[in-house]
């Protein structure tokens, strides 16, 4: 295993704990702290983050707007 795949393994490893312990994650799309259970893990760009429910909802709404608008 290369030392940049560790990195990212010990990197997921603490980011979990840290979840965990104070029951709260970083949301990825408007870079704030939610409630864990306000979440999910996405794929986008072939990474893999935790976005809150609401932005999901934002994303989902606005990509429906931007089809309307194609159509």
């Amino acid at each position: 295993m290369t030392a940049y795949m560790e990195r990212s393994d010990r990197l997921s490893l603490l980011t979990q704990a840290k979840a965990e312990a104070t029951g709260r994650r970083f949301c990825a799309h408007h870079q704030g702290e939610v409630a864990a259970a306000d979440g999910d893990f996405v794929i986008r760009n072939k990474t893999k983050r935790w976005v809150c429910f609401r932005c999901q909802k934002n994303s989902q709404r606005h990509n429906a707007a931007l089809a309307k608008r194609r159509a």
